[in-house]
């Protein structure tokens, strides 16, 4: 946010100059979502723009009528909603009608759960709730926080595999349920007993569950991480969308939690969520070698590509990507059918430049 009106999203600059410009045909539609996120409110030196920030929340509630534009999505009012309750426990005064915005914001939400696409977007939807359920007080906020806890006892199990990945297999989505379940954890720790009484007895174990799923996601992103902190651009991934794994291992040990131990060199398989790691000497390469990604969530179903990344260890090397394999993979969905149709092989390719051989084979997105 480098002034009052003017935001940078995707690499990409605009000025909200009017009430239209918040729904600005222009633009492109994920550019659109982040102008409505608020994300700066909890960013980096986000204290020094403090006015800023009261200005435009101000705006929102004037420009942003309910149910009237992108705003109004589940998605971005489940991000927004989060954001704004993050900035108020940070001792930011909330204003009586920004307050008032914000419930009628999670009224809206609360009937419209994107139970049609499942994944992340309802998990997104669900910490809103408890967010919401736990900054507001009285019967509606109570059942706020009992649907949300209800959604998150379900999903967490679901979503997070037993090799620590998320089910979706793309890294850069995995970055952001674990910053979910690190920030629902620290909820809980300002709140207290609040949770603890909270009228279903789920209160009582999510905690726990969430710690336990934190650990192994931290291990999962730790083993997906390249030397240089990176990760790898394995289904819809890309840097600067998520924090990366330094940023979340430091929140986990701010909260008390730590990650287990990952050996350093040869082959590790994440068989859940079908990668692997190899480490040899100067070569690092990760491969994604598993299931296009869970049936039940045909909206994030896309057109997923066998990829190897690699990188050769050392000075000046690290930061380079030297390698990428990719096969299209054909995705049949009718009837709820899986299909995959390519049979891909890696034999003993080299890398230009490096003169790294690798002698791996995949044979229908499994080691054969």
């Amino acid at each position: 946010m480098p002034a009052l009106d003017r935001f940078v999203f995707l690499n990409e600059e605009g000025k909200l100059s009017g009430p239209d410009s918040w729904n600005d045909p222009a633009r492109g539609k994920l550019w659109l979502y982040n102008l409505h996120y608020f994300d700066d409110l909890n960013a980096v030196g986000a204290s020094e723009r403090l006015d800023w920030h009261r200005a435009l929340i101000q705006r929102w509630v004037v420009e942003n009528p309910p149910t009237k534009g992108n705003g109004w999505e589940p998605y971005p009012l489940s991000l927004r909603i989060v954001n704004w309750v993050k900035w108020g426990l940070q001792g930011n005064a909330m204003e009586p009608d920004w307050l008032d915005s914000l419930a009628v914001q999670v009224r809206f939400l609360r009937k419209r759960l994107e139970v049609h696409l499942l994944g992340n977007h309802l998990f997104a939807n669900a910490k809103a709730l408890v967010f919401a359920g736990l900054y507001f007080s009285g019967d509606e906020a109570e059942e706020w926080l009992g649907k949300g806890l209800s959604i998150l006892a379900r999903e967490v199990p679901e979503q997070v595999l037993d090799d620590g990945g998320h089910f979706e297999r793309s890294p850069m989505y995995h970055s952001i349920i674990l910053e979910d379940l690190l920030d629902l954890l620290n909820v809980f720790v300002v709140y207290g007993k609040s949770v603890a009484t909270a009228g279903s007895s789920l209160s009582q174990e999510i905690p726990h569950d969430f710690s336990e799923a934190i650990t192994k996601m931290l291990g999962w992103m730790n083993v997906m991480t390249h030397p240089d902190g990176g990760i790898g651009y394995f289904n819809d991934a890309t840097h600067g969308i998520a924090p990366d794994f330094a940023q979340l291992d430091r929140y986990a040990d701010r909260l008390g939690l730590t990650m287990p131990y990952v050996a350093s060199q040869g082959l590790i398989h994440l068989s859940d969520s079908g990668f692997i790691q190899v480490t040899q000497g100067e070569v690092f390469a990760l491969l994604d070698v598993g299931e296009i990604g869970p049936i039940i969530c045909p909206g994030m179903r896309m057109q997923i590509r066998f990829r190897l990344s690699s990188r050769c260890l050392g000075t000046g090397a690290s930061s380079i990507r030297v390698y990428r394999a990719m096969a299209r993979v054909k995705n049949g969905c009718g009837n709820g059918v899986h299909q995959r149709t390519v049979r891909l092989r890696l034999m003993g390719r080299i890398l230009p430049r490096y003169g790294v051989v690798f002698g791996w084979r995949a044979g229908r997105g499994r080691l054969v």
